[in-house]
């Protein structure tokens, strides 16, 4: 794959994590200008299916990302965050509310895992090890264009079957950096990614907040949603 191929697949991506369909060549020439026909974009994207990166679903002419695509955009993603942190923080606002008195480990959680569904627009796992589970913001998900269809809708369903099973192993899973799981590694199944990080709530309790979404999920604002959380949960509450 060359740097121009590289591009395209990357464009390929951000432009169906934002619209939710399959993406034609011409589409890509006339959103983002690119400097070369719409024909050299088809033989590039010839190569991007040959390799693997990219799918033509059912009968359209555009295509979608596979798994092994949104590997490659997580991995570069990351990269460039490491070669520019500035430039790419994002920064989210999430606050933990004290009134009327200090929260526990698991409110202080709940709270943060709220604000994480309402920024990302995905469902929110959380949990700690003393053990305690929940979900939050299930309905994003419902409204997601990929889950209307009668299929897909029971395909989503068997993976919420699924969340008491895998509380257990994405908690033992996380880790103290943001971790996406994918594919066979993600315990919700394939439809569904599952972006996870651990936090030292204090007192001995460890909590895991895991953001679940389809495979288009925006995983570099997702990471960072999980990053900001765990540097609010981390921090210690300020007296009144």
């Amino acid at each position: 794959m060359n740097p121009r191929q590289a591009q395209i697949l990357k464009l390929i991506i951000d432009e169906y994590i934002r619209t939710a369909e399959p993406v034609s060549s011409k589409q890509l020439c006339e959103r983002y200008n690119l400097p070369c026909s719409s024909a050299t974009v088809r033989n590039d994207m010839a190569v991007l299916e040959e390799l693997d990166l990219i799918a033509q679903p059912h009968t359209s002419a555009g295509r979608v990302p596979t798994e092994k695509a949104y590997r490659f955009y997580i991995k570069q993603g990351q990269e460039q965050k490491a070669s520019q942190p500035v430039q790419k923080n994002i920064r989210i606002n999430i606050t933990v509310r004290r009134a009327p008195r200090a929260p526990t480990p698991e409110e202080r959680l709940a709270q943060v895992a709220h604000a994480v569904a309402k920024e990302s627009g995905e469902a929110v796992m959380l949990a700690t090890s003393r053990p305690w589970s929940t979900t939050v913001g299930l309905a994003n998900l419902l409204r997601k264009p990929e889950f209307q269809s009668g299929s897909a809708i029971l395909l989503l369903a068997e993976s919420l079957e699924r969340f008491d099973a895998a509380f257990k192993d994405i908690l033992n899973s996380a880790t103290d950096e943001v971790t996406v799981l994918l594919g066979d590694e993600n315990p919700l199944g394939n439809e569904l990614a599952s972006v996870v990080v651990k936090s030292d709530l204090g007192n001995g309790v460890e909590g895991v907040l895991g953001i679940v979404g389809p495979l288009r999920m925006d995983y570099n604002r997702n990471i960072a949603l999980l990053t900001q959380a765990k540097k609010v949960l981390e921090q210690p509450l300020l007296p009144l």
